[in-house]
């Protein structure tokens, strides 16, 4: 009996493919020239700050205000527990 073997089909790759992989080479090829990753990492950052929809100055002193006052209650909170948990650790060394 003759022994037959199978074999996997190799993957074929379509001319289309080849050419994207041949615009993306030379697309980070000219990136690379002008600067490299580092120059393109600040010319995409510079691209998506145009983007950002900026607060009014408004709605910005109002949102620093609710933050500040926030950090004040939390601050004199912590500094409340702190001073109730100094004067009973205080209370049970004496006793």
């Amino acid at each position: 009996m003759a022994k037959t073997t199978t074999s996997k089909p190799t993957p074929k790759t379509s001319r289309a493919q080849n050419r994207g992989s041949a615009v993306a080479r030379s697309t980070r090829s000219q990136a690379m020239q002008r600067g490299g990753r580092l120059g393109t990492f600040f010319r995409e950052v510079r691209v998506e700050m145009g983007k950002v929809t900026w607060p009014e100055r408004d709605e910005l002193l109002q949102s620093t205000m609710v933050v500040l006052v926030a950090c004040i209650i939390a601050a004199v909170y912590i500094g409340v527990w702190d001073l109730v948990w100094a004067t009973l650790v205080d209370l049970a060394r004496l006793g």
